[in-house]
């Protein structure tokens, strides 16, 4: 009996791959920024979409570089990092959501009329907010190589730190 409500018990994990866990569940889960990202992505023109949330285990202490690399691969290369202040994260985050293109490539704009759409946006607003006041120190970092998608119209990459580890969230739209 027992061992049949373990395996009915819903995981917080989407997948595990070399050691990084994709959350779901916690105070970001990657079910909201797929969400977002299909919203985003449909009827879209030259518009595609990446977002995507990381978490990284670390028994100690561990530099931001090897975070980032733990996370994305031995092939990611840094090509800079700071720290960013609290109230600066999710404005910044926002504004590339809310990113409209131009007649050629874009979101369509009826996404930004729609209702499940916002309400998306403000669940993410929340769970920034939440991983924020749940962590030590928050980073900014920008990649010259390795990154997991084809950042164009615009991109961002936070780490946010916890005693133990660190959850990565990176965003990215290209055509």
């Amino acid at each position: 009996m027992l061992e049949r409500a373990v395996a009915e018990t819903p995981r917080p994990f989407v997948y595990r791959a070399s050691g990084i866990t994709t959350l779901r569940g916690r105070t970001m889960d990657q079910d909201t920024l797929e969400r977002i990202a299909a919203t985003l992505n449909a009827a879209s023109t030259n518009y595609s979409v990446f977002l995507k949330l990381y978490e990284v285990k670390a028994v100690e202490p561990t530099d931001s570089v090897a975070l980032v690399q733990m996370a994305l691969g031995a092939g990611a290369t840094l090509g800079g990092i700071e720290e960013a202040q609290a109230e600066a994260v999710w404005p910044g985050v926002k504004d590339a959501l809310l990113y409209v293109g131009d007649a050629g490539a874009g979101p369509s704009r009826a996404v930004f009329e729609s209702e499940q759409f916002m309400s998306l946006v403000e669940r993410l607003e929340k769970q920034v907010d939440t991983t924020i006041k749940t962590s030590t120190k928050v980073e900014s970092f920008w990649l010259k190589a390795g990154h997991p998608a084809y950042p164009v119209f615009w991109d961002f990459a936070l780490i946010f730190r916890r005693e133990a580890g660190a959850v990565i969230f990176m965003g990215a739209s290209s055509d």
